[in-house]
């Protein structure tokens, strides 16, 4: 298809495949683009630096501004999603911060699904407020609750395509058309599902992220963010970025670029183990309250299939176990192969406990509220044979 200010755009799978071809082909030609570890940039005269500050697209010239490896991330990105524009941060949070400062002034108003991302929660309720920008959290999958929480000064409706942790699937389509009638942006964050799962710009979103550090890194060395989406927009954010200082690394931007290189083949791996997974977990007396968009119990599975056409769902599930919170520590003690990390999206499967780390800013009422109750674990399912992660969890739940 063709993309508003890009070059025509291949699918997605060569796409990632090629990544950071493009930006690379102006300064060599080695195959795989190099690490440019430079602050600065130097030029052979006034009329030359003039002209690439100017014209940022001819050039680069200071680390916080811009940088090859960036560049090669962030146009790589922007094809991925379809977006006219994207622009990386340092953090998943430093792009959700730097997005909404693109948009928002003090007096402003964000409406923000009640299930989202902890860290979210946290930016949103106890850091903006001391600049003046206030949150109301919703159901967004309440048409009314969103309506009834518009005032004068809303500016953003702001989501994930799948709630971190409950997994929760937002009806897109619906979401953009509301904002657009009530004169909101869009703002979604896609760190579970990424382009290759599914697309929120061809949706009509005006403005997705993603912690790279997670799926588009994939491999848990790489740190990072970035926002796509209008063009306008990305422009406002990459200003904000530049003067809070939240620039992505040259080194952390590479390892982003070689990474998206297998992502359609990781997001593959990972959503058809995770499916694997989630309908074995099904099964078990030890398990109860399966949370997976690919199962035909998840109360938004219709919704997910025409989300996500290709019927990979993520690599992201959630389940409690039945024996109640006093179960955790010998479930996790249990385990030989799966690991306790406060983090997703590795090659490897790893697990959680949001009310411990990812949802810890919330009271235990707040978190009971959006169903993150204490014997929740989340579970990253990664790219391993799937037998050896089952007969791990088995040996496991006989230790109960």
């Amino acid at each position: 298809m063709e993309l508003p200010g890009l070059e025509s755009a291949h699918r997605p799978a060569t796409e990632a495949a090629h990544a950071g071809e493009i930006a690379s082909r102006d300064l060599g030609t080695s195959v795989a683009q190099p690490i440019y570890q430079t602050t600065v940039h130097a030029f052979k005269s006034l009329q030359e630096l003039d002209r690439v500050q100017t014209n940022p697209e001819e050039g680069w010239f200071y680390y916080r501004n811009a940088s090859p490896n960036r560049t090669a991330f962030e146009t790589t990105m922007a094809r991925l999603e379809g977006a006219e524009a994207a622009v990386a941060a340092g953090s998943g949070m430093g792009a959700i911060f730097i997005a909404l400062s693109a948009v928002l002034k003090s007096g402003d108003h964000i409406i923000a699904d009640e299930k989202i991302y902890g860290g979210t929660f946290a930016l949103l309720t106890q850091q903006l407020p001391k600049f003046g920008i206030e949150t109301t959290l919703v159901n967004t999958a309440d048409e009314l609750a969103v309506r009834t929480a518009v005032r004068p000064t809303t500016r953003v409706l702001y989501f994930e395509t799948l709630t971190n942790p409950t997994l929760q699937v937002s009806d897109i389509p619906a979401l953009v058309e509301l904002a657009r009638e009530l004169n909101l942006y869009s703002f979604v964050d896609a760190t579970f599902s990424t382009p290759v799962v599914c697309r929120p710009v061809l949706w009509g979103a005006d403005i997705v992220m993603h912690a790279s550090t997670k799926y588009i890194g994939g491999h848990s060395d790489a740190f990072g963010g970035i926002v796509a989406g209008r063009a306008d927009i990305v422009k406002a954010a990459d200003l904000a970025g530049r003067f809070m200082g939240v620039t992505q690394g040259a080194f952390d931007a590479w390892l982003n670029v070689r990474s998206l290189k297998t992502l359609p083949l990781r997001m593959t791996a990972h959503s058809q183990n995770a499916q694997k997974v989630a309908e074995w977990l099904e099964k078990q007396p030890a398990v109860q309250n399966v949370l997976y968009p690919g199962l035909p119990s998840h109360p938004q599975h219709e919704l997910a299939k025409k989300l996500m056409p290709d019927g990979l769902y993520g690599g992201m599930l959630a389940f409690e176990l039945a024996a109640g919170p006093k179960a955790l520590d010998a479930f996790i003690g249990a385990l030989k192969v799966v690991q306790l990390v406060p983090s997703l999206a590795d090659v490897t499967t790893t697990l959680s406990h949001p009310g411990l780390t990812s949802h810890r800013a919330m009271s235990p009422a707040q978190r009971a509220n959006i169903g993150v109750r204490d014997e929740l674990l989340r579970l990253s399912v990664g790219i391993e044979d799937m037998a050896d992660i089952l007969d791990d969890f088995d040996q496991a739940f006989r230790q109960l």
